[in-house]
């Protein structure tokens, strides 16, 4: 026979014992707490084992806020809550046990509760600081989506987060990485311009100061919010120094963890300027991949899992993009060779957030290995026999024009199934009709490299897909995810653009890329143009802040109107001799040869 349930004898009657529970609980409406005593929270009890023993809840609550208060500036920044809008219920309260045998007897009492922190640690981060946890998960949140195709499929960013726990310097530099983006959104300008947008010519361009020089996210420490981009500099500092020393130890320098740190590194400066750093992490990063090609005792390390692939490809997708706007000789030869063959490239195509087909990056490779002035058979693309592109610079062209698009966006249907294909076909074709631009634009400058063949001439059909071009990413919506994918071809288009009517809508697709990946290099992208077509309006001599006597509404230039505006520019393209004077004098401006003079390289993806 037991003593009775535990709430009748809180309440000093005789328990009937029943079962499950006392029919005396039941007629006085209490609930019966049953026969044994129940488990409670004691407010100030001392921990007898564990990390916590000899010590109180209270205890460890006050040494935490005091190594919170004394941290290096590791407080959250003041408008977090713009990144996580939903308000938080209050934490949850544990009444003490006196409270609760009050509460059972009805009798009313002063409330005295012991808050319970939210959430614990998770232990992939015990070893970040609480600020480095902040911009980790920023960057994953706000960062990561934008760096895959198809990021829901698979994400090799994301899948970096969970060795933060076993790298120091990945989790520096995501944390670095993190808190760079969070200082662009809280600085809070989403102009396309870095220069003041007071400044509009009659088209609707803002007009760039002479001597105007590019974006730079270091422009934000004249701001006022400040905070966020000072936890930047400070992380940067801690990465860098972190790289530093794994670079210096005989192990760490070949560990694929270093690798992958370095090509987070070069995504950071792409993010925060686009023109500096990013060529020396991938040298370096290049360099490290060819000297342990002969260290047999990094084979193990090496061959570790899918981090190899992810230092390896966001190396060859850097050089291959990277290449195609930096001066020449400013980049050293790419480690891609025939041994690696397509298979490299179709991973690239499907993980990374450029979006090229794998048939046009080995296109891109092809135009590179036309200037190349000393041709190694193991550092060049697989092309077949008698088509090797210092030979035929023609055959590169019609390469370029054997691409099938709709094949293409086929293919990735084992990879992801779409319903429509619509928008990848046109991702397929912008793609194509960069590249295009882009190789006949290089291969029809004179080779260096004597004896060399004679350069290509600009075939006629040029400014007729470099209208289709423009018309094609006017197709795809903000909302859809090839939309991401079209920084590089939106600034080929806008480099070949002749219509200063649609100069306006190229600025504002550029715009609407910065405000939803918001990188600097994309702002700096659009600075580049607007130097671009002032120069080649006064080439023309023409005036630069007047669009023309048929371009007044280009200021209202659309989405919903391209495809009308294009389709009536289209029919102006014939091969008239009479038509022609005006396109011929205008492909003799070669934006090439303008960034060649510009001295900066830049990072366009």
């Amino acid at each position: 026979m037991t003593k009775g349930c535990y709430t009748c004898r809180r309440r000093r009657i005789i328990c009937d014992n029943a079962l499950p529970t006392c029919r005396k609980c039941r007629g006085a409406g209490k609930e019966c707490l049953g026969y044994q005593k129940p488990l409670v929270w004691v407010k100030g009890g001392v921990a007898s084992r564990g990390k916590m023993i000899g010590l109180s809840f209270d205890d460890v609550q006050k040494d935490t806020e005091t190594q919170d208060n004394l941290s290096t500036s590791a407080n959250f920044p003041e408008n977090a809550e713009l990144l996580h809008p939903s308000s938080l219920p209050p934490p949850p309260q544990v009444e003490t046990e006196a409270e609760c045998a009050d509460r059972h007897q009805g009798a009313p009492v002063a409330v005295n509760r012991v808050p319970i922190p939210w959430v614990l640690t998770d232990p992939l981060f015990k070893d970040c600081s609480r600020m480095s946890r902040f911009y980790i998960d920023h960057f994953n949140h706000n960062v990561t989506r934008y760096l895959a195709l198809y990021s829901d499929v698979r994400n090799p960013f994301r899948d970096l987060i969970p060795l933060v726990s076993d790298s120091p310097v990945i989790s520096y530099s995501l944390a670095a990485t993190g808190a760079l983006h969070h200082a662009i959104l809280v600085n809070g300008e989403f102009s396309p311009m870095p220069w003041s947008a007071d400044r509009l010519s009659t088209s609707g361009i803002p007009s760039p100061p002479e001597e105007a020089p590019p974006t730079e996210i270091s422009s934000l420490v004249r701001r006022p919010s400040t905070r966020s981009y000072e936890h930047f500099l400070g992380l940067k500092q801690r990465a860098l120094h972190q790289l530093s020393q794994d670079i210096c130890d005989p192990v760490m320098r070949n560990d694929n963890m270093t690798l992958a740190a370095i090509m987070v590194f070069a995504l950071m400066d792409a993010i925060e300027s686009g023109h500096a750093a990013w060529k020396f992490h991938l040298e370096g990063a290049k360099k490290i991949i060819q000297n342990r090609e002969h260290d047999p005792t990094s084979q193990a390390r090496r061959m570790m899992n899918w981090v190899d692939d992810f230092a390896t490809d966001g190396c060859l997708l850097i050089q291959l993009m990277g290449s195609t706007l930096a001066r020449p000789g400013s980049l050293s030869k790419p480690f891609y060779s025939s041994a690696m063959g397509l298979p490299v490239l179709k991973r690239l195509e499907e993980t990374s957030w450029v979006g090229c087909p794998a048939y046009l990056l080995e296109a891109i490779l092809l135009v590179h290995a036309f200037f190349d002035l000393e041709p190694d058979a193991n550092s060049s693309p697989h092309v077949p026999e008698g088509s090797n592109p210092l030979q035929c610079p023609d055959k590169i062209t019609l390469h370029i024009q054997a691409f099938d698009p709709v094949a293409w966006a086929e293919s990735l249907q084992s990879y992801l199934y779409l319903p429509d294909l619509s928008m990848r076909i046109a991702l397929a074709t912008i793609y194509k009709a960069s590249v295009y631009l882009y190789a006949t634009r290089v291969l029809s400058r004179p080779v260096p490299a004597p004896p060399s063949p004679r350069p290509l001439v600009c075939p006629p059909d040029h400014a007729e897909v470099a209208a289709l071009l423009i018309h094609q990413i006017s197709l795809i919506p903000v909302s859809d995810p090839h939309f991401k994918c079209l920084i590089w071809p939106s600034f080929i288009a806008g480099a070949e653009c002749r219509d200063p009517a649609q100069r306006p809508f190229l600025l504002e697709s550029l715009r609407t890329l910065y405000f939803l990946i918001t990188s600097v290099n994309i702002r700096n992208a659009a600075w580049v143009l607007t130097l671009m077509w002032r120069k080649r309006d006064l080439r023309r001599g023409g005036d630069p802040s007047s669009p023309g006597p048929d371009n007044a509404t280009a200021s209202c230039f659309s989405t919903a109107s391209t495809a009308t505006r294009l389709s009536l520019h289209n029919d102006n393209f014939n091969d008239d001799d009479n038509n022609d004077d005006d396109d011929d004098d205008d492909d003799d401006f070669d934006w090439i040869q303008e960034l060649d003079d510009s001295q900066v390289d830049w990072l366009f993806i």
